[in-house]
């Protein structure tokens, strides 16, 4: 009975399913260091590589104003190694590369990429696959330094499989807080610092408004003045923090965030979904009673609407005035710094709001776990189409590159260096951008990603699917024990039945 009911879960997952049983036929070839396989590699006379107009491909999840940067980054290696190696990047949405790479390296694999740059928890189903290779023997073979130790453990570990590395990690990154600070400062509030300080904010904000007490200001239809202080509607109840299930934010990072700051495991020592826990319980209950609040929840006020589950909560509120915080990708606060000079530029522009990461912000009391904030980190693998050994080692002194040496630009796009011997060096921490807002998008070490694991598509399925549950009005009859069971007896299910 549980595999056919699993059977009718979402569609996408079958095409996952058919696509790793007739794709990439097993997992990557195992390569050991040996010294005596020069294979088409040329030497110098002091026995370095010699790289004579090497070409690589790389395709980059990377898209908008992250990929510009990247391709400035890129173009200054290209620039250094000028007639030496040489990469060319295609940047392809998140949402559209995994079915272009699914078809590629099925039915098209001599125009495959020679590198992808991608989400590192992914090298175990690639692997699976026979999609990459491991990387270290051309670490070794072209002399460039690798060391594993000067990674965050989490971002190492995810393209770490049978003990070889199936991928340089480059980022962490996750969703992060903006905090409209005029609005808290006018209203006599601190800036938040956890779960239960935000809570007393949103309570008081809400009772507040509800008195026709709350100073806001902002984009307005009422005839004032966007740096004009005015009270809030008590039309309508105030909601401070507004999220809904269909912002990236929640469901990439918000929902996984709530259960690891409560002590969740993601994924068990088999590659097993580990979510079904009293820990996972307690942080999507947070979630739920955040949009619905019960006699149980931490709040005694809604602080968000019930936007549905499609709905993508935007911009509007936060620049209104009717909400003091808002989810955002750290790669968009440019952009947001650009809206606030203009929006209050007879009032402090950009200084009217500040960015804080995620960190214990989503956890039901303090713990060891509260800190923890469920990212991504991006990785460059390089795919098992590349049969040239030249190829293969210039590929590491690319990915060399682009780990040691993209540091504080990339950092400005949101995406935090791996490397922490670069996080932690005076070039990165003195750099200005640091000083005004990187520094608040947290420690690179507080970044988990999901473990290694084959099973990872069904996994993050699933538990999407009882996040967008726990949180939804047509679901409120239903403990969020029993979505969080239910959806991981299908997940279970689901895997056994393709494995």
């Amino acid at each position: 009975m549980k595999n056919a009911k699993a059977l009718k879960t979402l569609s996408a997952l079958a095409f996952t399913a058919l696509l790793a049983s007739c794709g990439g036929g097993g997992s990557s070839e195992a390569t050991s260091y040996d010294d005596t396989n020069t294979g088409d590699l040329s030497f110098d006379s002091g026995g370095e590589i010699v790289y004579d107009n090497v070409e690589l491909t790389m395709w980059s999840v990377t898209t908008g104003d992250d990929a510009q940067t990247q391709d400035t980054i890129i173009g200054e290696f290209n620039a250094l190694y000028e007639g030496m190696i040489n990469v060319s990047v295609e940047h392809i949405s998140r949402y559209d590369l995994e079915n272009m790479l699914n078809t590629t390296m099925q039915f098209d694999r001599e125009n495959a990429p020679d590198l992808l740059f991608n989400h590192g928890s992914r090298a175990a189903e690639y692997n699976d696959r026979g999609w990459i290779l491991p990387i270290d023997s051309y670490f070794t073979r072209s002399n460039t330094p690798f060391d594993r130790n000067d990674f965050s453990t989490s971002l190492i570990d995810a393209v770490t499989l049978d003990g070889e590395t199936y991928g340089m990690p480059i980022d962490c990154h996750s969703a992060m807080i903006v905090m409209r600070t005029d609005i808290l400062e006018k209203n006599g509030y601190e800036i938040p610092t956890n779960f239960n300080e935000l809570v007393e904010i949103c309570d008081d904000a809400a009772e507040k408004a509800a008195n026709n007490e709350l100073w806001i200001r902002g984009e307005n239809s009422s005839g004032y003045g966007a740096s004009e202080w005015r009270k809030a509607s008590t039309a309508e109840p105030y909601c401070a923090f507004p999220i809904a299930y269909g912002d990236m934010w929640v469901h990439e990072f918000v929902g996984y965030t709530a259960a690891v700051q409560n002590g969740a495991e993601l994924v068990d020592e088999e590659g097993m979904p580990a979510w079904y826990s009293p820990e996972t319980v307690k942080g999507l209950e947070l979630l739920r009673g955040w949009i619905h609040p019960s006699e149980t929840s931490a709040n005694e006020h809604a602080m968000s609407k019930d936007y549905g589950s499609s709905y993508d909560v935007g911009e509007s509120p936060f620049m209104t005035g009717n909400a003091i915080f808002k989810l955002q990708g750290p790669w968009v606060y440019a952009k947001d710094q650009s809206d606030f000079d203009n929006l209050l530029r007879d009032d402090g522009g950009k200084a009217n709001i500040t960015t804080r990461s995620l960190s214990n912000m989503f956890s039901a009391s303090d713990s060891a776990d509260s800190a923890k904030i469920k990212g991504e980190g991006h990785a460059i693998m390089l795919t098992s189409t590349v049969e040239s050994l030249t190829k293969r080692c210039a590929s590491a002194v690319f990915m060399d590159y682009m780990a040691y040496y993209s540091g504080i630009e990339w950092a400005k796009r949101g995406h935090l260096p791996a490397a922490l011997s670069v996080s932690n060096s005076s070039l990165y921490r003195e750099d200005p951008a640091y000083e005004e807002y990187i520094q608040y998008w947290g420690d690179p070490a507080d970044y988990v990603v999901v473990p290694p694991t084959v099973n990872y598509s069904y996994i993050d399925t699933y538990f999407k699917s009882a996040l967008q549950q726990s949180i939804a009005s047509d679901f409120l009859s239903e403990s969020v024990d029993s979505i969080l069971k239910r959806q991981y007896d299908d997940c279970v299910a689901y895997i056994q039945l393709y494995s």
